[in-house]
């Protein structure tokens, strides 16, 4: 996915100097799923009506790794991705502000008064209805409302969108994503949940069963799924391919370590040093240690069979 070519990104709140009417988000917005782009397509059409720019303030990581950091927190997109989602849906401006405690400490006051008054100009804001903001989460829409009419800017609080009786959320998605039940969780997100990074070499063991893979170096942080196979498509020099990805420590040849491993159906060439970007469709079944290679090399078979035929056009 693209970023468009004219959604400017900022990346310091220094760099925020032009006196330019704006309607604005804030969040984290992991993920950029179906209440995020709910959201930000209000923001988009009320800048467009009010012939102002359309915003979304940021943060280049999750605040938990500088709040929380031995919670471990995990996300479902990378900055670069989160960018590319947000300009999908239209915004002209996004700012990323650097998670470092002196962003950490500007107060409720300061940011409604110095970065959305001064520096952004606002005058609509829309944000979820749970939203909190400024050292310690002070601020609530309460006090944006109040303040915000002083300032001379409106606030919009957005409930959670429901899908099939459940509240969307990144913390939703994040835990879906990691029981495997991908079908879910890309229908929260609005598109299939992907995957990116380097291949690098392995140990060889897919192209002795007869299934080359490749095996993918993914960001560290990013949540993982569950363990299993997985329909999912490639991007590859401008062709989607269909491919039957592995998530495991493959039990049956005694490996050790979860890999992210892929195997291009069809494909034939180099893949070492290539990015790969892989979108899940759907989880096939549970890794499963199997009582030999043979019966290992069956069941992989009927997985590529089993995809080829789920994703024939590149689609589920």
């Amino acid at each position: 996915m693209m970023k468009k070519p004219d959604m400017e990104i900022i990346r310091s709140i220094d760099e925020l100097t032009a006196r330019t009417p704006s309607v604005v988000t804030v969040g984290v917005f992991d993920g950029v799923h179906l209440g995020h782009q709910t959201i930000m397509r209000i923001v988009r059409a009320d800048a467009e009506e009010r012939k102002a720019r359309s915003v979304a303030v940021t943060f280049d990581r999750m605040p938990e790794e500088l709040v929380h950091p031995s919670s471990n927190p995990v996300f479902i997109t990378t900055l670069d991705e989160k960018l590319n989602l947000i300009a999908a849906q239209g915004i002209d401006l996004t700012v990323v502000l650097p998670l470092e405690q002196h962003i950490l400490d500007i107060t409720a006051d300061d940011f409604i008064h110095d970065i959305l008054c001064r520096r952004l100009c606002t005058v609509q804001l829309v944000v979820g209805a749970t939203f909190g903001f400024g050292k310690g989460r002070a601020g609530n829409l309460d006090m944006l409302r109040r303040e915000g009419a002083e300032c001379g800017f409106g606030v919009l609080g957005m409930s959670a969108i429901e899908f099939d009786g459940e509240l969307v959320s990144s913390t939703v998605i994040r835990r879906l994503i990691a029981d495997g039940d991908i079908d879910r969780a890309n229908e929260m997100l609005g598109r299939p949940f992907m995957m990116q990074g380097e291949v690098v070499r392995g140990e060889g063991i897919g192209t002795t069963l007869g299934f080359p893979t490749a095996n993918i170096a993914v960001p560290e942080r990013q949540v993982m799924p569950a363990r299993g196979v997985y329909a999912c498509t490639v991007n590859l020099d401008g062709r989607r391919w269909v491919g039957a990805m592995n998530i495991g420590t493959r039990p049956t040849v005694g490996g050790q370590g979860t890999l992210v491993e892929v195997y291009l159906i069809g494909f034939s060439g180099e893949l070492y040093g290539r990015e790969l970007r892989v979108e899940f469709h759907h989880r096939l079944r549970a890794e499963t240690k199997f009582p030999d290679r043979e019966a290992l090399t069956r069941q992989i078979q009927v997985d590529v069979q089993q995809i080829a035929e789920m994703l024939e056009d590149g689609t589920r």
